[in-house]
């Protein structure tokens, strides 16, 4: 069964979603966090994070958002989220790299909408997916509503199936 993720990738923290095609059978949103220490240990404990909640088998479709280019001044911050996309497109699975715009423009109809357009837009037409957006002290995560809309955009391309 294909399964397909919406990512939404940063330097120390990698939010998954996903559902099924048909509708709520399968809903997982996982929030995967590490603590501070060398950039290759981090990167090699978020890949084994998002190896378990993924799954070694199956036919698994990735979308992923791409690393946004913020300004000089965030020029490592870049950087870093690169070297996490980095490492999701070496996964065994197929990976689709998606601009922020597009995304967005596919799902709230904005290629510019802001965080509260985007949890509101979720709230308002798959409310049973933005209940599933909580971090582990149940608070609610714009990284996991980006997440699932990232997810949705996917589904809605229906890409390999």
């Amino acid at each position: 069964m294909r399964t397909i993720w919406g990512i939404d990738p940063a330097s120390k923290k990698i939010a998954m979603f996903t559902g099924s095609k048909s509708g709520l059978d399968l809903i997982q949103a996982e929030l995967a966090e590490v603590p501070r220490s060398n950039r290759n240990d981090e990167l090699m404990a978020l890949r084994s994070k998002l190896e378990f909640v993924i799954g070694p088998d199956g036919d698994h479709v990735i979308f992923c958002e791409e690393p946004v280019v913020a300004g000089a001044r965030n020029l490592r911050s870049t950087i870093l989220v690169a070297e996490t996309v980095g490492m999701i497109l070496a996964l065994n699975a197929r990976v689709h790299l998606v601009p922020v715009s597009s995304w967005k423009k596919g799902t709230v109809g904005k290629g510019n909408a802001t965080k509260d357009e985007v949890s509101e837009w979720l709230r308002r037409e798959h409310p049973q997916y933005a209940g599933y957006c909580r971090d582990t002290k149940w608070r609610e995560s714009q990284d996991l509503r980006d997440a699932a809309a990232i997810y949705l955009y996917g589904r809605s391309l229906d890409i390999g199936s």
